[in-house]
């Protein structure tokens, strides 16, 4: 199974021991602590801890705290992300805070909030 971003990059699920998904009309609320990469096309409400990568595809509505090395929002997402790297897809929403070191906005993109640089303190903490 491979997930595909928009640079036409994927993650291959055999490479990187799996991937979790959350399909369109599944709702989880809660938190999650997950080591592999993560795809959320349903509802999610609560916080997210990841190693990898969390994807947030086209029909998935995220709400909470993401906290991991790249987070990628081709939906829409309400809360705090902390990551290495963001990206905003085209059509993806992102309402609320963002720390990062790398934010990438594409066209249709949208972003409501305020976005902080990691500084070296939550670089090394993480």
């Amino acid at each position: 199974m491979a997930i595909f971003t928009n640079d036409n990059k994927q993650f291959d699920a055999a490479n990187t021991n799996g991937a979790t998904i959350i399909a369109a009309g599944t709702k989880f609320k809660g938190e999650l602590e997950i080591e592999c990469h993560i795809h959320i096309d349903g509802d999610f409400e609560g916080n997210i801890n990841s190693k990898n990568t969390v994807l947030v595809g086209k029909s998935g509505v995220v709400s909470g705290e993401i906290n991991a090395q790249k987070v990628i929002v081709g939906g829409t997402f309400t809360g705090t992300v902390d990551s290495e790297c963001v990206e905003i897809l085209p059509n993806g929403k992102i309402d609320g805070t963002i720390i990062c070191n790398e934010l990438y906005i594409e066209k249709k993109g949208i972003f409501v909030g305020e976005s902080k640089i990691k500084s070296k303190e939550d670089v090394e903490s993480n």
